[in-house]
């Protein structure tokens, strides 16, 4: 089976001072997005919305493709 990437999604909890959770979803997230970068923007979003940054989830899509044959 041939393994190709194709995008990756990112899911993102904020928390109020009222402890609401807020949930918002960011897409064409790069395919080797490292925690360094997640915590960052983490921190980025925390100082846009005043909310505090709790969770992070990546769901990365891949199609598998049988090979070819050759003849």
């Amino acid at each position: 089976m041939n393994k190709t990437w194709l995008k990756s999604t990112l899911a993102v909890e904020m928390v109020d001072a009222g402890n609401v959770v807020r949930k918002q979803a960011f897409t064409a997230i790069a395919q080797t997005a490292t925690n360094e970068q997640l915590t960052t923007f983490g921190k980025t979003l925390e100082a846009l919305t005043g909310q505090a940054f709790q969770v992070a989830k990546i769901t990365s899509f891949y199609q598998y493709d049988a090979p070819v044959a050759q003849q």
